[in-house]
């Protein structure tokens, strides 16, 4: 089984991920100015840029927001920002239903949030990505590549905004998700993958991102280990989520990551007996 992680981890995500890079940014180099609410009670959009602020509405799970990006409001963004999780963010000045006001940069997406009763990874970008031609490998992982003597699959599918889906699958890994998000950052992709059914008792477990590593336990006396490591800036609260993994035995090893790869944000879900 070590072995053929390792053909995984280093084969795939060499070949694919540094052979493709181009090829993927070049699919997404202009930045969306359409975002989606990813928080399940919804977004609040405020008067001015303050939580003290006037409530104007509340933008639903999923629902669409037109950023205004004008130099002014690019400026009130830098001089008004806001601490969550220990960590800080930007208002931004967005449009939902004619009516103008702020939101927390970290509560938006510029990808379309899981659909209810979305199972899995792949299922998710079934909802918002279409395919770039056919699967451009699919097949048998060579016994000579992957050191195993059983049968194991691997198949990978390019999307024309730019993410990459590998998926596999046989004796030795009973299924493995890998997906490649480009121009986005790992704590819009952590409040996406959320709402994944797959994840979900799993994220409930841990609402705040605390760094290093910490240990909880479910209904049913299953450990699930968090690692979050964040980059640092000058000051405290001027720090990036740059990884976050998670690590559970419910019957099967599980492994849940998130983490940064230049400018864009790779999840990889895999689970063992």
């Amino acid at each position: 089984m070590a072995s053929l992680k390792t053909f995984i981890h280093k084969k795939t995500w060499i070949f694919s991920f540094l052979a493709f890079v181009f090829s993927l940014n070049a699919f997404a180099q202009q930045v969306s100015k359409t975002y989606y609410a990813t928080l399940s009670e919804g977004v609040k959009l405020y008067e001015s840029p303050s939580e003290q602020a006037k409530v104007l509405t509340t933008v639903a799970y999923g629902s669409k927001v037109t950023f205004n990006n004008s130099d002014a409001d690019k400026l009130t963004m830098l001089d008004n920002s806001v601490v969550v999780n220990g960590a800080r963010t930007y208002w931004m000045k967005v449009i939902h239903n004619n009516v103008k006001g702020y939101v927390i940069k970290d509560n938006l997406a510029t990808i379309h949030p899981p659909k209810e009763n979305t199972d899995k990874l792949s299922d998710w970008l079934k909802q918002f990505a279409q395919p770039f031609a056919n699967k451009w490998e699919s097949g048998k992982i060579a016994e000579s590549l992957s050191e195993s003597e059983h049968d194991n699959y691997i198949s990978r599918q390019i999307f024309q905004n730019g993410i990459l889906l590998t998926v596999t699958s046989g004796y030795d890994v009973n299924s493995s998700e890998t997906v490649q998000i480009p121009n986005t950052n790992a704590f819009a992709v952590y409040n996406l993958i959320q709402h994944i059914g797959s994840f979900k008792s799993v994220f409930k477990l841990n609402t705040v991102l605390r760094e290093g590593t910490s240990s909880f336990k479910d209904s049913e006396g299953n450990e699930y280990k968090w690692e979050v490591f964040y980059q640092k800036g000058e000051e405290i609260e001027d720090k990036i989520l740059q990884s976050v993994v998670i690590t559970w035995n419910n019957g099967n090893n599980n492994t849940l990551k998130i983490s940064t790869l230049g400018n864009d944000i790779v999840v990889f879900y895999e689970t063992t007996l």
